[in-house]
């Protein structure tokens, strides 16, 4: 009896269980106000915000489709559950421009705890500009040249046929899969990219930087971290500043190469070199010269390592 109990018992809380995440996930799926509008190729997304996040997605579609998602004291509110009067709100389209706006006019104590968050869905050639105050930006599977910023919280990017330019002043910035140039910035925190076609200019205050398969030139600092960069395909040059920590170079072997390279400690595997060679500098010519490697570092050691 008392373990037929127990079997109906486990039975109720796993259906339980189920249902608390068919629930949210539900929840985290509903919009209060949805919009769609009818574009062709090459639209524009331009999306503001004062107080929430902002995703684009680019799917195989004719149309925009646009969510906003209002959240007070951090719950999914609908209809007629929170008074918008004090937000001058605009979800509309000119041309082939589609505009997702929301902010607060001037200062409504009551409503501080209101976010506003838009969820946009475009067809992949789509250019953006985005900008929001209070929250993370993401872009993902578009084709066109992509512009995001925001003061309060991180950026990512992936499968992106464009140039990015990114900038944030109070989170990390992630991006993967992106042919064309990538300018990012951000004032607190860390940066990592990977499989970057174009080239990237990495700016950080606050954290490490990683680049991993990012072909091109490249330009990367940091005053708060390492720099840990893989470049399979460099161009012109590379050019690695940190005030903080290490620096880490990997390249093809049998390039040539113009190295000036300095740190408490430089470490390196130089054949076919010709120049100065000392435990703290290198500067000179490898394999008869080629792609400038400039590395400086006033915290840490500069390793130059070969794919």
């Amino acid at each position: 009896m008392m373990t037929h109990l127990r079997t109906k018992l486990v039975t109720l809380a796993s259906f339980l269980a189920v249902f608390a995440v068919l629930a949210v996930n539900i929840q985290a799926q509903k919009a209060y106000v949805t919009e769609e509008f009818d574009v062709s190729d090459d639209v524009r997304v331009d999306v503001r915000t004062s107080g929430g996040f902002i995703e684009v997605y680019g799917k195989n579609t004719d149309e925009v489709k646009v969510e906003m998602i209002v959240r007070k004291r951090g719950r999914l509110m609908d209809r007629g559950d929170v008074d918008l009067d004090d937000w001058d709100i605009d979800i509309s389209r000119t041309g082939n421009t589609v505009t997702a706006s929301a902010k607060r006019r001037g200062r409504s104590w009551g409503n501080n705890n209101v976010s506003i968050s838009f969820k946009v869905y475009t067809p992949i050639r789509a250019i953006t500009d985005l900008n929001t105050s209070g929250g993370s930006i993401t872009l993902e599977n578009l084709m066109g040249d992509q512009k995001a910023r925001t003061s309060g919280g991180s950026l990512s990017a992936a499968s992106i046929d464009g140039d990015l330019d990114l900038k944030t002043s109070g989170g990390s910035i992630t991006i993967e899969d992106v042919q064309g140039f990538a300018d990012v910035n951000t004032s607190g925190g860390r940066i990592r990219a990977e499989n970057v076609t174009g080239g990237i200019k990495a700016r950080t205050s606050g954290g490490s930087i990683t680049l991993e398969e990012v072909n091109g030139n490249v330009e990367a600092s940091t005053s708060g971290g390492s720099i840990n960069a893989e470049i399979p395909e460099p161009d012109d040059f590379i050019e690695l500043k940190t005030s903080g920590g290490s620096i880490t170079i990997t390249v093809p072997k049998d390039q040539g190469y113009e190295v000036d390279l300095d740190g408490n400690r430089v470490r390196a595997d130089l054949k076919n070199f010709s120049g100065k060679y000392e435990k703290d500098e290198i500067k000179g010519t490898l394999n008869g010269g080629g792609t400038r490697i400039f590395a400086r570092t006033s915290g840490g050691s500069v390793t130059l390592r070969y794919l």
